[in-house]
């Protein structure tokens, strides 16, 4: 006997109700859509561009070159490099630059607050002007900047750059207080000392000793000072201080 099945009536509802996914599937696309289309107009306007480069506590480089060094540029991107590429982007272009704190501030300001390298003493070039030299190894031309009396001034370093260099960040490690008695550095090499120098104190001392070696044997010298009358002291190996002879010759021409 044939049986007839009738369908279920909540069966036929559920089947002609409309499946969700589809409608989903709809919103999302707009939705997306709706994002591109905003995100377009918004890196187009001027919101999304940089509109200030403020620069903060450089005395040496000038505010132009931190910028550049910085790849900015009113009217760029304001999201195109994160914080940390530009403080690397300056430090690796500007070697008078120790460290740099970038500050994004929306819309559209940006903040550089570099840090620069101290100076550690001065040169006297041949034409009578005078440049800073920082602890880097930088060499900074004066303007407007004073020169501190308690740093040493180098003569006669002309062709010997990379020495120069090397005594620079060699005196930046050395306390204000052993620095503030050195008057003047000039190399001096030998061939047992390529990087021998000489030093002259404003305690009227003169002194021979390496770049290598300078940092240790500043406190040596710094105890010949306090406790000998001017002398002329040879830091290299060892240690010998001869004092200075005034002969009877000379004090009648001074007297």
């Amino acid at each position: 006997m044939l049986k007839v099945v009738r369908p279920n009536e909540n069966q036929e509802q559920d089947s002609r109700k409309p499946k969700p996914r589809g409608r989903w599937k709809l919103w999302t696309i707009l939705i997306v859509l709706l994002v591109a289309t905003l995100s377009i107009v918004f890196f187009r306007s001027t919101l999304s561009q940089i509109q200030q480069i403020e620069v903060e506590g450089n005395v040496y480089v000038d505010r132009s070159a931190v910028i550049e060094a910085a790849g900015l540029r009113i009217g760029g991107q304001f999201f195109a490099s994160s914080a940390t590429s530009v403080e690397q982007r300056i430090v690796s272009n500007l070697n008078a630059i120790e460290s740099v704190q970038v500050e994004k501030r929306f819309p559209g300001k940006i903040l550089l607050r570099v840090d620069e390298y101290s100076p550690v003493a001065y040169e006297l070039l041949k034409d009578g002007s005078i440049q800073a030299l920082l602890g880097s190894g930088a060499e900074i031309s004066l303007r407007d900047q004073g020169l501190s009396a308690e740093k040493p001034l180098l003569t006669e370093w002309e062709g010997k750059e990379e020495e120069k260099a090397k005594l620079c960040r060699i005196l930046a490690g050395v306390p204000d207080s052993l620095l503030a008695d050195l008057s003047e550095i000039t190399p001096s090499p030998s061939a047992a000392y390529p990087d021998k120098i000489r030093i002259y104190t404003r305690s009227r001392f003169e002194v021979q000793t390496t770049v290598s070696l300078l940092k240790d044997r500043l406190e040596i010298l710094g105890g010949i000072t306090e406790t000998q009358t001017p002398g002329f002291v040879s830091l290299l190996d060892g240690s010998n201080f001869v004092p200075f002879v005034e002969t009877e010759t000379d004090t009648e021409k001074s007297e």
